[in-house]
């Protein structure tokens, strides 16, 4: 998907991660981050936060929440960040990383809201008034009041399967006055998610109905006397879509991808400010006569994978781009198949650049200091 954004805006990456494969230091299987371009990234996802007035809590799912990328991240103004999920909160906290927000997509369990506050996140998303009750339950017996958001849906909204819910707007008016009158929480703001997407072609998005849902949401508080401290709007959150979603009302967005680079919108031929710092490697392993298959673990359904270099050196593979057959959904990825070409040889290199989800992979991780500089740092971490 991000193949030829890489090697336009950064080829030194294609050229290290081909040399250091070639030289046994990266095994087969690697997603490989250049930390220099995710400083540089972060910093200019900072300076147009603050030319918005808007703040932004980052997301670390995507690199697979690497501890020491994530002080990295936080070291270049990007401060707070926001947790999918409880394990990757419990990470965050535990490498000094302030949680700003928890709960969207994944609500804690009933026992877990104890854990959730020792965190003193900034906002945790509510779905229900059950989990509501149980939150503020949680934080009456700490002595804490936590500040929430609402995750507010209508009819025709968009979520991705299996990330629906949350309380619908039709049913807003009726259950706000127990939310407001419950005792360890406080009503600050709301989200949806996603609430732009990409568009036709390569590198445009447009609204998701979820905008006006939220819009919608935010008055409904007000009307309740509610003063709304956040409009949440995440969804390829970057230095382009944060003018837009300033001008719509949007107060926080929830950068991950725009950190490598690797959102729909940096698939395109415009120079946007975050440059691509994400690249997967791996090695041919046979071929069949039809196919080049590549070893495999780190792919990802979703990931729109369109080709890889191949080579056993930069220059070669550099010339050498192959299209990438994807394997049937649900079909565990033990290997990856390329068109079979002339000339590729066993052991060659194969630099993938795509969207992905390392923590929901079985890659292994290898960060970068010093791309296009040497000696290059690498620090390796093997899964399995």
């Amino acid at each position: 998907m991000f193949l030829d954004a890489l090697r336009r805006r950064n080829p030194a990456l294609v050229e290290a991660c081909v040399h250091l494969h070639q030289q046994g230091r990266i095994p087969p299987n690697t997603v490989v981050i250049d930390v220099d371009t995710v400083r540089e990234n972060a910093r200019h996802l900072v300076e147009t936060a603050a030319e918005q007035g808007m703040a932004l809590y980052f997301m670390t799912k995507q690199f697979g929440r690497d501890s020491e990328l994530s002080r990295e991240i936080a070291a270049q103004g990007l401060t707070r960040a926001v947790a999918v999920d409880l394990q990757e909160a419990r990470r965050l906290s535990q490498a000094g990383i302030r949680v700003g927000h928890v709960g969207h997509l994944v609500q804690p369990g009933k026992h877990e809201w104890p854990q959730v506050l020792q965190m003193e996140p900034e906002v945790v998303t509510l779905f229900s008034l059950e989990r509501a009750r149980q939150l503020s339950q949680a934080a009456q017996r700490m002595g804490r009041v936590q500040g929430v958001m609402l995750r507010v849906v209508k009819e025709g909204d968009r979520f991705y399967p299996g990330q629906r819910g949350g309380f619908s707007l039709a049913d807003l008016h009726a259950c706000l006055p127990e939310l407001l009158d419950l005792a360890g929480i406080r009503v600050e703001g709301v989200t949806s998610f996603p609430v732009a997407e990409a568009a036709a072609g390569k590198g445009g998005f447009r609204w998701t109905p979820n905008l006006q849902t939220l819009l919608e949401g935010k008055a409904i508080l007000e009307q309740a006397g509610v003063e709304v401290k956040q409009v949440n709007g995440p969804g390829m959150t970057s230095c382009a879509l944060l003018p837009f979603l300033k001008q719509r009302g949007v107060t926080h967005g929830e950068p991950g991808h725009a950190l490598t680079g690797t959102t729909p919108l940096h698939a395109g031929t415009q120079n946007l400010p975050e440059r691509p710092a994400l690249a997967y490697v791996t090695e041919i392993s046979h071929r069949d006569g039809e196919h080049l298959y590549v070893i495999g673990g780190g792919f990802y359904s979703r990931s729109r994978a369109e080709g890889a270099w191949v080579g056993s050196t930069a220059y070669a593979a550099l010339k050498c781009r192959i299209a990438y057959h994807p394997v049937p959904p649900g079909t565990i990825d033990y290997y990856g198949a390329l068109q079979e070409t002339e000339g590729v040889q066993i052991g060659d290199t194969a630099v993938f650049c795509f969207r992905t989800q390392v923590f929901v992979t079985r890659a292994h991780l290898a960060l970068l200091y010093g791309v296009g500089r040497h000696p290059i740092r690498i620090r390796l971490l093997r899964r399995g």
